[in-house]
This record gives structure tokens, sequence and C-alpha cells, in this order.
């Protein structure tokens, strides 16, 4: 069962560490400009670069990246699949918890939320709640 918004508004995520930070902050600056005007390859390359950047900072190990036709991790494997039609930073922020923090929906949720609505508040507001995903308005 997925946890909902009050749940995951609720729940403390786990520290964003300071080179994180700088790491996610790097990143806006350098891919983050003319976002909605990229192609789909853009961005998925741009995603790649943000997962390793915060994966190898936060666990010092990266998960393998691979297009998909939906978003979705492989704990086994130790592989992200990212969404190839429709790239997402808060769906790639979410996978990328599960590589760091495990399996708990919770967690996942709340990690990527508190990222996504810390770093990039602009896209935040552009989003609406649906159960416990955030999507499009």
């Amino acid at each position: 069962m997925y946890p909902t918004k009050k749940e995951i508004l609720a729940h403390s995520p786990p520290k964003i560490s300071i080179l994180t930070t700088e790491v996610i902050l790097d990143w806006k600056s350098d891919y983050l400009k003319n976002w909605k005007e990229k192609s789909a390859e853009q961005k998925i390359d741009a995603l790649e670069i943000l997962i390793t950047a915060i994966a190898l900072t936060e666990y010092k190990k990266c998960p393998s990246i691979k297009k998909a036709n939906k978003d979705c991790y492989s704990p086994k494997r130790e592989i992200i699949y990212l969404n190839q039609n429709k790239p997402s930073i808060i769906s790639a922020l979410h996978e990328l918890s599960h590589f760091l923090f495990g399996p708990s929906e919770l967690t996942a949720c709340s990690w990527s939320i508190c990222i996504f609505r810390t770093f990039f508040p602009t896209l935040y507001k552009q989003l609406k709640w649906k159960g416990h995903l955030l999507i499009k308005k």
C-alpha cells in the first residue's frame, strides 16, 4: 500500500548532506536551464548525471541506469530504469531513493519530494498531488 500525502509530508526523510546539496545546485546550474525545451534524450542524459553524482556522493556506489517505458528500480540488479518517453526529475530522484535507502515507499517518497520541493520549488509548484504521486496540473 502506498503512503498518503499526509504520511509523506509528516515523515522525516533521510538527511540531505552538504555535499549532496552542492551536487544538486551544481547540476541545476548546468542542466536545468531550458529544461522544457530539451529532448527526451537530453533529459535522460542529464538525469543520469544527477543520479550518478548523488549516488557517488551519498553511497560511494552507483546504480546502472537504463532507458525503459516506465520509471522503476530493480534492487537485485541495482538498475534504475528511466522512462525514455517522459523523463522526470522527481521520478528519477524517487528511484534513486530506493537505491540509496531501500524498499520503503514512504522513505522514497519523503526523500525525493523533500529534495524536489527544496531544490526545484518552481517546478514543485507546477505539480499536484494524486495519491502518493506528484503529477503535472
